[in-house]
Formats: C-alpha cells, structure tokens, sequence
C-alpha cells in the first residue's frame, strides 16, 4: 500500500458505522399487519461475482474513517417513510499510482449493534444489507477478496459488479444484541484514466431490511448532498 492521507470528518457524527435509528420506523409501523419484504436479489443475471470466499483474517481497520449522514426510506406498502442516518467508511488506498499499474484498495464498514427491543417490539433479525459503491470509470476492476468479520450470520457475503456499481453483500441474519462487524473487503484495480485524474470513492447507497416476527421492513439510505469523497487516490504518468 501506499501512503494514507488523512481526511476530516464531523465531530458531531460519533458512530463509527451504522446507527439503527431506521428501527424506530420499524416498530411504528409493526401494527400495520405488513407482509414480509423481499431482500436485494444477489442473483440478477447481469451481475457478476468477483469473490466467492472469505480468505482474510479480520484484521482493525488502518485507514482513514470519513463520517457522513444520509437520507432513507422505509418501504410500508408502497409509502415512503423518511428518516435520518449516520454512517461511516475506512478506506485504505495508495494517494497516487502510475497509469498502466495494479494497486489495491481496502474498504470496511464500521461495526454496529442489533438492539434487542425498540419502542417495546422485540427485534427477530436484521438482514440483506446491501451497500453499492460506483466503480470508478478510470480503472479497470481485477479482483477482490473479502476478510473474515464477527457475528455475521450464517449468510455468506458477496461482492458482485452490477452495471456501474460494486454492490457489497452481507445477508446476515444478524442477531439481536450482537456487535456485528461486515467483512472488509481488498480490491484490486488497474489504473487506466488519463494522468491527473482521481479514482474516486463514493457509496451510491445503502439497504436492509429490518425484522419484527415475520415482518420486514426494506429501508434504502442515500448519502446527503453533496455526496461525500471517501477516497481519492490519484493517477500519474505511467511507470518508467
């Protein structure tokens, strides 16, 4: 890896993942006598899967958190209920690479805890958290290798290229009462843009969908405007 450059990050944000205020939407509306919600289909016959195993140790992040909030929606038959949501990112990444050169890139969400109880409904589960990051259009994706992580759930997690998005997958079911930690995940790029320009990172969005019995709730986040730089690692005249 190359060198790390720091980047701030709002002191009013003091989670370092994802915290669960969706859940209160989910306990509003648990009397509404809703169906179960489908999850994100990891199966779309347009996407393509780039890791199939977990082959990291868990290893703490050593890169740079960013903080930053977004905007989501629950999914209550067809009604939208809006709500805000803090969140968080350690990227580790060269600050510049040569054009023509292989590099990787780790990326981990922080870890979070499954409350047991909200607002007097027990929580069942927590599951199918997706989150989409835009791949870049000045690199070619190579490969990626996920890390172990801790109280994942028997689901296995994924990482596919859907479009222009790598989509991150962790199934879970999480258990309530666990502190979860996602897996990180190692990618690997080929630095192909022009001299000059930036491999940017970004999330496009989050979702999962929230338990109560048999009832689950789909929510999807959005990062508020403007949508905030997590990495930019920048690309140089080829290698000599």
């Amino acid at each position: 890896m190359g060198s790390v450059k720091q980047r701030s990050s709002s002191k009013s944000l003091s989670l370092k993942g994802l915290s669960l205020k969706w859940l209160v939407v989910t306990a509003a509306v648990a009397t509404a006598g809703l169906m179960v919600a489908c999850a994100p289909n990891p199966d779309d016959p347009n996407a393509t899967t780039t890791t199939t195993s977990t082959t990291l140790p868990w290893s703490d992040p050593t890169g740079v958190w960013t903080y930053f909030s977004m905007t989501c929606n629950a999914d209550v038959f067809g009604t939208l209920h809006q709500f805000p949501q803090s969140a968080s990112v350690n990227v580790e990444a060269p600050a510049s690479v040569p054009q023509g050169t292989t590099f990787d890139m780790m990326v981990a969400p922080g870890p979070f805890v499954i409350p047991t109880n909200v607002s007097g409904y027990d929580l069942s589960a927590m599951s199918a958290v997706a989150i989409r990051f835009p791949l870049s259009p000045n690199v070619q994706f190579v490969d990626s290798v996920m890390s172990a992580g801790k109280n994942m759930g028997a689901g296995y997690p994924s990482l596919t290229i859907e479009g222009t998005d790598m989509v991150y997958r962790v199934p879970g079911p999480f258990t309530p009462g666990a502190t979860v930690q996602m897996p990180k995940v190692r990618l690997t790029f080929k630095a192909t843009g022009a001299p000059g320009t930036t491999i940017d990172v970004r999330m496009t969005s989050l979702s999962s969908t929230a338990s109560v019995s048999i009832i689950g709730v789909p929510n999807t986040c959005t990062p508020n405007a403007p949508n905030p730089l997590f990495w930019a690692t920048t690309i140089t005249g080829p290698a000599a």
